[in-house]
């Protein structure tokens, strides 16, 4: 930092002092409590941002599989926000002499490339990052001239990946082939003047499917209309909505609505059902449609880890 971006030596070092800290929620709460940090526009705008990730992966209940990483950095400076990289579980940092080794020998290699740009190949990941990307919300405004528009994006490394399942297949023979990525259930909400859009229960309600081994999706909108999402679940030919309500949740119930039935069912406009017996109903649904064979959870399925 000093050398090659010319920083001052105590910039550089208080820099220093935040880089080498990683954690979880623990070390949000230690950062927000710095002074240094919340009196800074930027940093506390970050923090923000970073408050509103950890609550939607703890709706998720996924928070324990991140880790906050101070060190990260993209190489490209188009980045304005939350960045990330992901990893293979079990890939433990090498240690510090094999590290050296094999810098050493990849240099030669490969003399023209930008170890900034990702660290896809960086030895103290283990394996290394099998996907990475953030947030970048000026980006196309700086090509449409729209002003701000919010993006977020991820690239995939497919050759790391297909090199993965290809070593854990050949690991299991008997490994059952990957279920194909059809949605069951589309969650939805809707409500009246002051609507929040539910956002937050809509995840926790994925969630549970998801952990109960049901495919479902939702829309990413803060407040979607209602229309667009039983668009969204028709065009996806999805068999089931839930129906999240502001006063059906306060009463601890959810609405189940088999999608496409004909005017004058009984069930045209849902069925009203208890939140702790919805995994219940949901699948027993399915195997009505005959299409519960095999159900296993997307997640599972598709998980590299």
């Amino acid at each position: 930092m000093t050398e090659d971006k010319g920083l001052d030596s105590q910039v550089a070092d208080r820099i220093g002092e935040y880089v080498v800290r990683k954690g979880s929620s623990e070390l949000l709460e230690s950062l927000a409590a710095d002074a240094t940090l919340s009196g800074n526009e930027s940093a506390k705008k970050g923090l923000d941002d970073m408050k509103l990730l950890f609550e939607y992966l703890t709706a998720f209940n996924v928070l324990d599989k991140v880790s906050f990483d101070m060190s990260l950095a993209r190489g490209l400076d188009y980045y304005t926000g939350v960045i990330y990289e992901v990893v293979t579980e079990g890939s433990a940092p090498k240690s510090t002499e094999a590290q050296k080794q094999t810098k050493v020998a990849k240099k030669p290699q490969n003399p023209n490339v930008n170890d900034d740009e990702d660290r896809s190949s960086d030895p103290s990941i283990g394996v290394g990052s099998v996907a990475a990307g953030g947030r970048y919300d000026e980006l196309v405004g700086m090509f449409s001239g729209k002003g701000n528009i919010p993006c977020v994006g991820v690239s995939f490394g497919v050759d790391r990946i297909f090199s993965i399942i290809k070593s854990r297949m050949e690991a299991d023979k008997n490994a059952a082939a990957l279920r194909s990525n059809e949605v069951d259930v589309y969650v939805m909400a809707f409500g009246g003047k002051g609507f929040t859009g539910l956002l937050k229960e809509r995840m926790e309600v994925c969630r549970t499917l998801w952990d109960a081994g049901i495919k479902a999706e939702y829309s990413w909108k803060v407040k979607p209309k209602l229309p667009a999402q039983f668009k969204a679940a028709e065009t996806g030919g999805v068999p089931f909505a839930i129906i999240l309500g502001e006063g059906e949740l306060e009463n601890g119930q959810v609405k189940i609505k088999e999608m496409g039935l004909t005017e004058g069912h009984p069930e045209k406009d849902g069925v009203l059902v208890d939140q702790s017996k919805l995994v219940e109903e949901v699948k027993k649904r399915l195997q009505t449609l005959g299409q519960s064979s095999g159900l296993e959870s997307g997640v599972e399925a598709m998980a590299l880890a």
